[in-house]
Order: C-alpha cells, then structure tokens, then sequence
C-alpha cells in the first residue's frame, strides 16, 4: 500500500456542489442509504419527458409555481412531491381578447376534449358534459349553448370557429380555459402524489384528474384537487387516499372501484358544479363494482350537489365509518345495488334538500341492497326536509327483494314531521318479503311528538306502538322533545394517523 500520495482529485468534489450539479443536469441526486434519487423541477419543464428519462422509483419535488398543461404517466414507485406553493394546472391563461359589443372573444382555441353523459345534464347546464371550463379568478362560468346566451357569468366554447366568447370584461383578471384531459394516471404501482394543488383539468364526466384505478397501491395524500371539470381523484385496488381537500369539482369529489382501498381524513365539500343530474351520479363521490376490503374513514363530507357517500353496483364489504356527512343535496350516505356493507359511527345530518320525495332524500338510504348493517350513528333529520334511514326495494334484480339489513343502536333526531323511517317497496308482492326480512331495533329517538307516524312498514305508516307490534324496535327507546343542534363544521386538522 503507497502511503504519502495525494488524493485524486476526482474524490475530493464538495457533496453540496455535486448535488447542485445533478440537479442542474437535470439528473437524479443520489442519496445515501434508502433515499429515492430526487429530481427538482421548475415551472416551465416538461415533467413527462424527465419521468421518461429517469428510472423507476424517482422522487420529483416540483418547486413553488404554476405547473401548466401537464399530463403525467409514471413509472412504478414515482414520488411527486410539491413545494410550497406548487400547483399543477390543466388550464391555459388567456390574455388576448377582441372586444365586439357585449362581449369578448379569444380566438386560436382548439382543444376538445371528450363529451360523456350528455343526456344527463340538468335544466339550466346545457353543456354540462362538455370538459372545457372557463374560469375568472378561479371561479367557473356557465357554459352556454349558443353565442346568442352569453352574458356576465356566462361564456360559450364555438368549436367551429376556435373562438372562446364571454361576457364578463377580462381587464385586470385571471382568465382560463381548462385544456388538459388528465394529471396523472397509468398502471405503474406504488405512485405517491403529495402536497400539490392539481386544478383545472378537464376531465370529462366520470374521468378523474388523478386517476389511480389502474395502478395498484397509489398514494394520495394531502393535495388540494380543485376545479376539476370531472371528478378530482379515482381510486384502485390499494389506492390510500388520505387527508385531502377535494373541493368544487364539476361532477364529483372521488370515485373508485377495485379492492382494499381506504379514503380517510378528507374534506370533500361543494362538489357538483358542471350540472349533472346527481340522482344519475355526483356530488361527494362513489364507489361501483368493489370486490371487498374498501374503507371509508373520517372524512367531512358536507354541501355537495348530490350524495355525500355513495356505494353504487356490485360493490360488496365496503365499510363507511366515523364520517362527518352533512349539507348535502342527494342522500347523505347512499349503498344501492350492494352486499353487506358496513355503515357505523358516522354523523349525518341537514340531508337531502333536493332529494327526490317518497322514501329519497335520506340521510342514510339502502337501495336495493341485501346485509347492510347501519348502527351507532347520530343522524338528524333537520326540519322541512329529508328522510331519516330507509330501505327501498325496487325491481332491481339481482339485488331484490332487499332484505337482511339491519338498523340498530343508532341516535336519530326528527326535526320534520313528515320525515320517514322504515322499508317500502314499489313492487306490491314484495311487501311481506321486505317487511320480514330487514329489522330495526335498540335505535334511539327524539321526537317532537311521540304520536307521530314517522314508521313505514309492510305498507303502512306506524307510530311508536305500532312499530313495535309488528316486533320492530325491540330494545328501542323513543323520548319526547328535540334536542338543540350542535353545529356542523370540519375539524380544523385532518387526522394523523389513517392506518388501518
């Protein structure tokens, strides 16, 4: 071994400068240990062409600033990571208007993204299922039908001419236009998507900006999804999505299907804007054809336009629990066309505003479904509006006569007298089925009355004692008065810890 010889220079390089060099390259850092090699990138770069060009399992840190138009397909184990301040935006700001009277027009405007559920557009949202939205300053305008329509508030996409025509004036404001289909989607596993507002993108009906269905074991969590024309994340078999804020996206919150999935600790709020009939779908979100394992946690669910919590065609196990769900339009907690979901511990109150009437509008509705368990929740049926927890059962097969649900140990509050608790059915020969075959019992009331007729079985309303002399509520406990409302608001934190 030589002794007294200088070191070679190329081991001598300081590891600060190193690292900057890397980045600079655009190259992964290394790090020691089990550290992911770490990618920065700016406002401005392409972050499919630098996933492209770095291996599975890559960190990207995407720094402070506005991420435009970008669509992202990662590799297996991708981390994406936002400083403070990153946004990622499916729009393109427009800034060169010609004024003509009444309004202005942006023209060279040829993006067209793909149209779905056009028949379920609501009165009034003629171009609901179309994905192009128009914001000022962060808020989206109606889109109108013709340029004939347009008016403050109100804008309208001439594909033909590639010409954009609103009716607001744009001087000294934000105006955007949603270009980009999709932020992230793909089959590779294991993706983790943290601590960045993913905005604007235009999703059509019933696709997500963040589409983790296809790639198993996806991460989501604390990101805002915003303003997303669709739905602003979809989960897979695995996916985690934990502590977000999934607010005012056109057609709902999250969707998702596949196994062992768990949404916790979200706030999931004011969904619905686009004008899709929500009694179809939207609002919070849903959850269709899941094979078992799903778990919907500690979420506020509140002012959606459509049902909060909906499980929605062959999903099977899904547990809900320890939800705060209320200020709804639709259902508060919806589990139609299922199996053997699990629904407990949840607050759910001030649903239903505009539900359909009959047995609709519930805070808690099973529709059609078989060995659903509702117990050890608080429900409030707030005063003119709304139903309380009820079982419909339509013909509907597979999945009817809709029996072996059980509703039990549960605090319910009637601040509305014509509100319902009880099983019907539309389907006369049904009637003894349904009425044999589901229970309630140990559930608790508050009434202002205890002669009100708040009970529907086997075709029939029914009081305190007549609900009781068909061998209902056994175990039951009715109390006369209606006890203030406490109000209803999210927690101030998500919760720490959503493991199972």
């Amino acid at each position: 071994m030589e002794t007294g010889r200088p070191p070679s220079r190329r081991h001598t390089r300081h590891p600060a400068r190193l690292a900057a060099a890397f980045l600079l390259a655009g190259l992964p850092m290394m790090a020691t240990g089990a550290e992911p090699p770490t990618v920065s990138l700016r406002p401005g770069a392409d972050i499919q062409t630098a996933v492209d060009r770095h291996p599975p399992g890559t960190r990207f840190r995407l720094e402070a600033g506005v991420h435009r138009l970008q669509s992202i397909v990662p590799k297996s184990g991708n981390r994406f990571e936002g400083a403070p301040g990153a946004v990622l935006s499916g729009a393109r700001r427009l800034t060169a208007f010609v004024h003509r009277g009444s309004v202005w027009i942006a023209r060279g405007q040829t993006q067209e993204g793909r149209v779905n559920a056009e028949e379920f557009c609501r009165s009034g949202f003629p171009r609901c299922a179309r994905p192009e939205d128009l914001f000022i300053d962060d808020t989206p305008l109606l889109h109108v039908d013709s340029r004939s329509a347009v008016g403050p508030g109100r804008w309208f996409f001439d594909y033909g001419a590639d010409e954009i025509v609103i009716g607001d004036d744009p001087t000294g404001r934000r105006v955007e236009t949603s270009v980009t289909a999709r932020a992230f989607g793909g089959t590779a596993s294991g993706v983790v998507i943290r601590n960045l507002t993913i905005e604007k993108y235009a999703a059509p009906i019933q696709a997500a900006a963040v589409d983790a269905e296809f790639g198993p074991g996806w991460t989501v969590r604390n990101n805002i999804l915003r303003l997303n024309h669709g739905v602003g994340v979809n989960a897979g078999n695995g996916s985690r999505i934990l502590d977000n804020r999934i607010l005012d996206n056109g057609h709902a919150g999250f969707s998702g299907s596949g196994t062992d999935f768990l949404i916790a600790g979200n706030e999931i709020a004011r969904n619905g804007y686009a004008g899709v009939d929500f009694h179809w779908e939207g609002g919070g979100g849903k959850i269709t054809e899941s094979g078992g394992g799903g778990l919907i946690r500690g979420n506020c669910v509140h002012d959606n336009v459509g049902a909060g919590i909906w499980a929605d065609i062959d999903v099977h196990r899904l547990v809900i629990e320890d939800n705060l769900v209320f200020g709804n339009a639709d259902n508060g907690i919806t589990y139609e066309i299922s199996y053997d979901g699990v629904i407990r511990n949840n607050r759910v109150a001030d649903n239903g505003q505009r539900g359909q009437g009959w047995f609709w509008g519930a805070q808690i509705l099973i529709s059609s479904a078989r060995g659903v368990r509702v117990y050890g929740n608080d429900i409030d049926v707030p005063n003119g509006y709304g139903n309380a927890v009820t079982v419909v059962s339509q013909d509907r097969a597979p999945y009817t006569p809709a029996v072996g649900n059980e509703i039990f140990d549960n605090r319910i509050v009637i601040r509305n007298a014509d509100a319902r608790v009880g099983a019907v059915t539309d389907v006369d020969a049904d009637n003894a089925v349904v009425a044999a075959g589901n229970r309630l019992y140990g559930n608790r009331y508050h009434l202002a009355d205890l002669k009100e007729r708040i009970w529907f079985w086997n075709d029939a309303e029914a009081d305190w004692n007549a609900i009781r002399a068909q061998g209902q509520e056994v175990g039951g406990v009715v109390n006369a008065g209606i006890p203030q409302k406490t109000p209803l608001s999210c927690p101030s934190t998500a919760p720490a810890d959503n493991a199972r």
